[in-house]
């Protein structure tokens, strides 16, 4: 199948495999419509755009905790689980930015890695070139690991020519239901393709479970909206002194005329006012209530820490350098588990998907991480070998330090001796 480059695929139900074409392609996958002007009587046709367009359409109003009871409850499904409403709620929860924060640190620790192709555990500099600073591969790479959170990623290759990947697309996780391996023609259909069976331009990426992270951080996020707007609502009842005015006339113009110039002071320290009118502040006497919010919120950080990078002090303060040496190395057993489910990826998807796209990989080659040493590390262990009478190469100092070394010490040099011969 994947000599066939019209990107025709099979089509299946979610139960059962029927043969038929589908393009990749269009509004509605496998459903492309199109409209002319002898189809604006055709009733069916134009309701049949207009509602995938409208479902299509993410809701932007803010979601509780009841859209996230909904969400699960559809997700959840025995026989035809709908995945749309949880990634709607996902996008909804990620403009937290604590959270964007937290996950942007697990992934960068991952991706921010120089990954190499290897021939038995030997760097291979021609094959790195294949993906050595190439977009659509940083894309694969950040999209494969933000399964960790989302649950899944179907990542589709979009243009290519033998030999040379040239765009990549993430489609949409409400589509996908990992659970029957189908990509739905809509957010509502029982039917789609069965991305199982293609196995070159569409790439699955499952790190962990196919929910996701973000459905356990979902209710922090709403809870902690919660409180911030509650602060808000405080701040303006009591942050700010209230201002009454009190006059000795019963007119109501000249009520509202007092009224308007309380409303235009503002923030301005001043004010002027008719003779008997006397303006009086209300501050608040307790300044410490705003902890019952803020106290709530740096629960909520905290827990939102615990749960995405399983400790708190990498992205709070720590209160001893040893607490903070537990919490680092709890996160880097984290960060190496992440890191052999990216490999795991990349060699058993990515690569077959690449050999069947034209490029030409040895069977031994693998995708690996290059391993990089810290300088203070490094130095230290050089210090024992020198130390101990071993010779270190100009070609090792100069790769692994960064510096350009002119000569070496010990090297040998032809000396002239002095002539102390007098002449006569």
């Amino acid at each position: 199948m994947h000599k066939n480059r019209n990107k025709n695929r099979t089509q299946s139900p979610i139960k059962g495999i029927t043969k038929s074409t589908v393009n990749l392609s269009g509004n509605a996958i496998g459903k492309k419509v199109t409209l002319s002007g002898a189809d604006t009587q055709n009733i069916e046709k134009v309701t049949k755009l207009m509602v995938d367009v409208i479902r299509r359409q993410r809701r932007l109003w803010r979601k509780e905790l009841n859209d996230w009871q909904a969400s699960r409850f559809a997700r959840y499904q025995a026989e035809v689980p709908k995945t749309y409403l949880m990634q709607e709620l996902y996008q909804d929860v990620m403009l937290d930015g604590h959270l964007t924060g937290i996950t942007g640190n697990r992934t960068l620790r991952t991706t921010n890695k120089d990954y190499i192709f290897t021939i038995d555990g030997i760097k291979d500099d021609a094959l790195t070139e294949l993906i050595k600073d190439k977009e659509w591969f940083e894309n694969i790479i950040q999209w494969a690991h933000e399964s960790t959170y989302y649950g899944y990623s179907l990542i589709w290759v979009k243009d290519f020519e033998k030999g040379n990947i040239k765009e990549v697309e993430l489609i949409e996780r409400g589509l996908v239901v990992p659970e029957h391996k189908v990509l739905l023609y809509d957010i509502n259909a029982d039917k789609g393709i069965d991305y199982s069976t293609i196995k070159d331009i569409l790439l699955y990426a499952q790190f962990y479970d196919n929910v996701g992270l973000l459905e356990k951080a979902a209710v922090y996020t709403i809870l902690k909206r919660h409180s911030w707007g509650s602060w808000d609502e405080f701040e303006e009842l009591f942050g700010i002194p209230i201002r009454i005015a009190k006059i000795a006339s019963q007119s109501e113009t000249v009520k509202n005329e007092v009224a308007g110039w309380l409303e235009e002071m503002g923030s301005a320290p001043y004010g002027v006012f008719p003779i008997g009118t006397e303006v009086d502040i209300k501050e608040n006497s307790k300044t410490d209530s705003f902890n019952v919010f803020f106290q709530k919120i740096k629960a909520l950080d905290a827990e939102l820490s615990k749960l995405v990078l399983h400790q708190t002090m990498t992205t709070e303060n720590g209160s001893s350098k040893a607490q903070g040496s537990v919490h680092e190395n709890t996160l880097e057993e984290v960060i190496y588990a992440d890191e052999k489910k990216e490999l795991a990826f990349l060699n058993n998807r990515l690569v077959p998907a690449m050999r069947l796209l034209g490029y030409k990989i040895p069977d031994k080659a693998k995708i690996a991480v290059e391993k990089t040493t810290d300088p203070n590390d490094q130095i230290k262990i050089d210090g024992v070998l020198l130390g101990a009478g071993y010779v270190l190469t100009q070609d090792y100092i100069e790769e692994t330090y960064g510096v350009e070394v002119e000569s070496m010490p010990g090297a040998t040099q032809e000396v002239k001796k002095p002539d102390n011969t007098k002449k006569r």
